[in-house]
């Protein structure tokens, strides 16, 4: 029997939560080959096979080889041998026993508290930074316009950022982007205060924050994993979705609050001190993080991003995984943008009601991240993943066939968007979480941005052509056809080996599924 190849060290499962998580969740204890108690191994045909271990099984180890170089050494020339003194025997160190739970993690719980804060802080930041723009600067449309363009804009270096987060230490990266983050984000109301905030210093900042967002997330996605281990990667990736959900739902009306009591521009200054208290947290975790292994001389960083993408690519499960994200990217992208429109004009529902609409997404969205893990070992990874995206994408078809009395169509637009962020939760914690089990520490960071460069490239083009084909066909018809096509994917994850991954998987079966080896930069 031929032995395993040993591996570089993978992403440890806590996501996704997961996978949901990524939460997380994220992401739950792997699947290892069982080991039975008091089993000896095997070994290999020409090796001795190894002791039982324990004190006593070292000290009459220990006393073997001292008789057999006693014989040894009388056989030569009948030196004698002293005899090993019993007080001289080693005591083995026990092991430290893995946590039960990330509860009793304390470094987890830094970053978790940090993040939780962060989250909320960057929800209150994005109502509170077009307000500013519009309220205390006057902005026109075309200054509105260029102000998002710029806060998104930095979306396209999640290439670049993946190939940095593997280059450096992924804590520390943390760390200096979020203090960036506090210092940009502090300086809005800094300079609302010594009449200096002008659109243009508000347009700079708000590209420092998109760039400074995007290398964040990416390292702190790569960093996870070698946090948690792989045991509790679910659980971790579950609890920081759970965050996020909470975040999602809190932030607006927070800041909401925020703006009617005092000027808007110094509501930021609670959104940075949450950086801050992100940045302090994640400094006091404890655990050494390993420096980047470098195998031979560096790649050029077209040629890293270039590994990573075919990676990706060449992957039996992370293929189908991201062909299914990128698709229903664009077309929940062409129904979100017509959704508002087509509800007023229409459904003709009060404008009162819509909000309310999105509001109900939220509560449905915690409960999907809290039970993520609990599906999962249910009833298998795999099925949690496909049919959880099964019933998110499908509950998507309520949209276009709301119809009828107004408390009716209210209801099945309600019902739609509870069930999306219910069961998109799931998917969401667990394949996040499966992404990160099976991507090699030395690629997390590029796995992650490629993920999300591919998936989110697919925004602005879904965005422009549906409102093109909304115009040409009618609303209602580009609305029923965007409906139908987020359930593409579903061929995606159908047709892979994905429904038959019953937990989640072995080193072994990682090595399996994944391409050839690339080099670590």
């Amino acid at each position: 029997m031929s032995l395993p190849k040993t591996k570089p060290d993978k992403a440890s499962a806590s996501d996704e939560a997961a996978g949901s998580d990524a939460t997380s969740a994220t992401e739950t204890a792997a699947t290892e080959t069982p080991v039975v108690s008091g089993a000896q191994p095997i070994a290999p045909a020409g090796e001795q096979p190894v002791a039982p271990a324990g004190p006593a099984a070292e000290t009459a180890t220990r006393a073997a080889i001292v008789t057999e170089t006693a014989e040894t050494d009388h056989s030569a020339d009948d030196t004698p041998v002293d005899d090993v003194p019993a007080d001289e025997t080693p005591v083995a160190e026990k092991p430290e026993e893995p946590k039960a739970t990330l509860w009793q993690e304390p470094d987890f719980l830094k970053l978790w508290a940090g993040q939780t804060l962060a989250m909320l802080g960057a929800q209150v930041g994005r109502v509170a930074v077009p307000i500013v723009a519009v309220v205390m600067l006057n902005a026109n449309a075309a200054q509105m316009g260029l102000l998002s363009a710029l806060s998104q804009l930095p979306f396209l270096l999640f290439l670049f950022a993946g190939v940095w987060a593997d280059r450096v230490r992924r804590r520390q990266a943390m760390i200096w982007t979020d203090l960036g983050r506090f210092v940009l984000l502090g300086a809005i109301p800094l300079l609302y205060l010594t009449d200096q905030l002008t659109m243009s210093w508000l347009l700079v900042l708000a590209l420092g924050l998109g760039i400074l967002g995007v290398m964040f997330e990416v390292a702190y996605q790569a960093y996870l994993p070698s946090l948690v281990g792989r045991e509790h990667l679910g659980e971790g990736n579950q609890k920081l979705q759970l965050s996020n959900s909470m975040a999602q739902i809190a932030g607006p009306s927070t800041a909401g609050l925020l703006v009617s009591a005092v000027a808007s521009a110094m509501v930021l200054v609670t959104s940075a001190f949450t950086y801050l208290a992100s940045a302090i947290l994640v400094l006091f975790i404890r655990r050494p993080e390993t420096a980047p292994q470098h195998d031979g001389p560096k790649q050029s960083v077209f040629a890293a991003i270039a590994a990573g993408l075919r990676w990706v690519l060449r992957h039996q499960i992370l293929r189908p995984i991201v062909v299914a994200v990128s698709l229903f990217m664009f077309f929940n992208t062409a129904l979100q943008t017509l959704y508002v429109l087509y509800l007023i004009r229409d459904l003709e529902v009060p404008v009162g009601w819509v909000g309310a609409i999105f509001a109900v997404a939220g509560p449905g969205a915690m409960i999907g991240a809290w039970a993520a893990l609990k599906m999962m070992k249910k009833y298998g990874l795999g099925r949690s993943i496909v049919w959880a995206t099964t019933a998110s994408n499908v509950s998507l078809l309520l949209i276009p066939l709301a119809g009828g009395p107004l408390w009716l169509v209210v209801t099945m637009l309600a019902l739609s968007q509870f069930l999306f962020g219910l069961t998109a939760q799931v998917a969401v914690v667990n394949q996040t979480t499966l992404r990160m089990v099976l991507t090699p520490d030395n690629l997390q960071g590029r796995v992650a941005a490629t993920f999300r460069a591919i998936s989110l490239g697919m925004v602005p083009i879904g965005a422009l052509i549906a409102g093109l084909l909304a115009q040409a066909i009618g609303l209602r018809e580009m609305v029923l056809i965007a409906a139908i096509g987020v359930l593409l994917p579903l061929v995606a994850l159908f047709a892979s080996p994905i429904p038959k991954i019953v937990s989640w998987p072995s080193d072994e079966q990682a090595e399996q599924w994944a391409p050839p080896a690339v080099p670590a930069k």
